[in-house]
């Protein structure tokens, strides 16, 4: 797995706990097979809301430079995604949420034959993604799926491995579960293979 490289995303404020926790073993379990790591706190970064400037902004990926810069470098050299995020009313974080509408001009539209419009991906570079959705009482991640779905087609990824969790804040917490743990440790040594 040489230079395989391994980006984390915690889209969770809360440090230290059970969506950073679980990012963080997917995190070791690649680097025990020889990635190249990096944990990126969205929380920490400043990243503007979109403000649907009426202009493309290409070759750049917005007109606006913020913490975004930070995501758009680490989509165009990462080989690997881990995004997790806790459910925020059966969805994703308000911190995922900038960094997805941020993402709006990640693609290109395309006029077909046939006269229809299709969207591209202008990053060129194919990378595999595993997606962590940590909730308490929820427990239908489907609108957390269709939202991070959407984005990784426009961001080129290919979701590989998908971790729900729910019952996260009951008992010890889910950071705090074995099997968990290991299953998220589990699925950064997969990436070696």
């Amino acid at each position: 797995m040489t230079n395989l490289k391994v980006v984390g995303i915690v889209a969770s404020p809360r440090k230290g706990m059970n969506t950073d926790t679980l990012v963080t073993k997917v995190l070791e379990g690649a680097k025990s097979v020889g990635a190249q790591t990096e944990k990126i706190y969205l929380n920490d970064l400043e990243i503007k809301p979109c403000q649907a400037c009426p202009k493309y902004p290409a070759p750049e990926f917005c007109f606006y430079k913020d913490g975004m810069q930070k995501i758009y470098a680490a989509l165009e050299t990462a080989d690997v995604f881990v995004i997790g995020t806790p459910a925020y009313y059966e969805s994703v974080s308000a911190q995922l949420k900038l960094l997805i509408d941020r993402s709006n001009c990640l693609t290109q539209m395309k006029m077909l034959p046939d006269g229809k419009v299709t969207f591209t991906s202008r990053i060129g570079k194919r990378k595999k993604g595993i997606f962590i959705w940590v909730a308490d009482f929820s427990r239908n991640p489907e609108h957390a799926l269709a939202t991070i779905r959407l984005w990784c087609k426009d961001a080129n990824v290919e979701i590989v491995k998908i971790l729900t969790v729910t019952d996260s804040d009951r008992g010890e917490g889910a950071r705090n579960r074995e099997e968990l743990v290991q299953e998220a440790f589990e699925s950064g040594l997969s990436l070696g293979k």
